[in-house]
């Protein structure tokens, strides 16, 4: 039998466990990688931010452990050393990918790859010298990139992107952050906590406008409260020299200037695509990205995208499991992707954490929906751990209990989400999450007590309370 040979461009989270995949299935398998393997997630994203959104909650336990009695004094902060322990971790990272492409025995190559046609990538090295790689099947990773919105002004001096916030000498006095998602969101946990006076301009009506209203504002009560201040409605007309500083002017507030040391572009990501490429090969687009089938196939046979560049949820862990199904697909499988249960952290303080859908978007397509609520402060482990800030919400369609939603605010929600995403992939019911016996004092039990109060018995919640809340 001929031995298939696969390629994938791009060696990011869906990009190295397609390659990882296809050798396992006993594919020939390339890489083509123009940058370092782990893509943005490992190298600029979801790892070096959780690395100091880590560092930086030490600062937070130490002022919280007062109240527990402890005091130790002041703290420092070495700022280039958490930035130092950080790329140790990224090393650390990086080694384990490439060894284990190494003992699937991936070719790895690198360069940045052009597709050319159905069968070809073109790979210019780092020397500028071009060679093209071909194969029976094509896995296109390529990812996506910081967008930029038309805001005169984004080229000076100060003004930063994500990469370039991860890794500047020192934190900066003030902070103005573009963009109310969770991209810029997390630098404001992390830069508040070093010190910086931080403000958030965001367009919507709500920050983190994809996740449901209520947790949302939820959080923006609470990043209050640790000083960050939040713009919200409000569009950014125009950003200028100041002297050192920087003047940012805004449409919509009665405060039309301020004066800030840095800016943080965090208006979200959009798909790597090269427009002329697509023309060339044929490759159909949306908005969004490229258009795959329920197969992950584009538009050419053979040939299939994943991950960010086909839109959708621009998340790692979705490109793990689109990488994997590509692989099984363009080896002969049938792979089809569920995304009811996609879970979506946010590693804020609190952090948020949701699987299904939000409130509004049930109401949406549901006559009825029936939601429970469980706030962590009635919760034993939360006050303990001095956390009574948010609560569990659980969205139900009310006639077969179907849950539709939950939505987690609140300490380690990005852990506790595991249990409801596990229900809801199980395709489980109000009353299979009510069943599970939570183990005590433990956080985990307010999904039980939220899945209860959908029925209005909550053990935990006061009738005069939950009136006053349906009030």
């Amino acid at each position: 039998m001929r031995e298939n040979r696969v390629l994938v461009l791009g060696g990011g989270p869906g990009g190295y466990v397609a390659a990882i995949r296809a050798a396992q299935l006993g594919a020939r398998v390339t890489l083509v990688e123009a940058d370092q393997v782990g893509g943005t997630c490992m190298n600029r994203g979801c790892i070096p931010t959780k690395a100091l959104l880590q560092a930086t909650s030490y600062l937070d336990d130490f002022q919280k452990a007062r109240a527990y009695g402890l005091d130790f004094g002041s703290p420092s902060i070495d700022f280039k050393k958490m930035m130092s322990r950080k790329r140790q971790i990224l090393k650390t990272l990086v080694r384990g990918v490439k060894d284990l492409l190494r003992q699937h025995h991936v070719h790895v190559v690198e360069g940045y790859g052009r597709l050319i046609s159905e069968r070809e990538i073109e790979v210019e090295d780092p020397e500028g010298k071009k060679n093209t790689v071909s194969a029976d099947r094509l896995i296109l990773a390529t990812g996506s990139g910081t967008q930029r919105p038309p805001i005169p002004g984004l080229d000076l001096p100060g003004v930063m992107d994500s990469d370039q916030a991860l890794d500047i000498e020192s934190p900066p006095r003030s902070l103005l952050i573009i963009g109310g998602g969770y991209i810029g969101l997390e630098f404001a946990v992390i830069y508040s906590r070093l010190g910086s006076k931080v403000l958030v301009v965001e367009m919507e009506p709500h920050i983190l406008p994809a996740e449901d209203e209520e947790i949302s504002r939820a959080l923006e009560e609470s990043l209050a409260e640790r000083g960050i201040e939040i713009l919200t409605g409000s569009r950014i007309r125009e950003i200028k020299p100041s002297g050192p500083n920087l003047e940012v002017c805004l449409a919509g507030q009665k405060s039309p200037s301020r004066i800030v040391d840095k800016v943080l572009l965090a208006a979200g990501r959009a798909p790597r695509l090269d427009e002329q490429v697509l023309h060339r090969v044929g490759l159909q687009r949306t908005a969004q990205g490229i258009v795959v089938s329920d197969r992950l196939e584009t538009s050419i046979p053979h040939v299939y995208a994943i991950g960010d560049m086909i839109g959708g949820y621009l998340l790692a862990h979705v490109a793990y499991a689109e990488g994997a199904a590509a692989a099984e697909n363009a080896l002969g499988a049938n792979c089809v992707l569920d995304y009811t249960a996609v879970p979506r952290c946010i590693f804020t303080s609190p952090e948020v954490a949701s699987v299904g859908m939000t409130e509004k978007k049930a109401k949406e397509i549901h006559p009825e929906v029936r939601v429970g609520r469980f706030p962590f402060q009635y919760n034993g482990k939360a006050l303990i751990e001095g956390e009574r800030h948010g609560l569990v919400k659980v969205v139900t369609e009310p006639r077969s209990g179907e849950i539709l939603g939950v939505h987690i605010l609140g300490p380690h929600a990005s852990e506790l989400l595991a249990e409801a995403t596990t229900v809801i992939s199980l395709e489980g019911r109000i009353e299979d999450m009510q069943a599970i016996i939570h183990p005590h004092p433990t956080l985990n039990e307010a999904l039980g007590e939220a899945a209860m109060d959908v029925e209005k018995r909550a053990f935990h919640v006061s009738p005069q309370k939950r009136r006053q809340k349906s009030a």
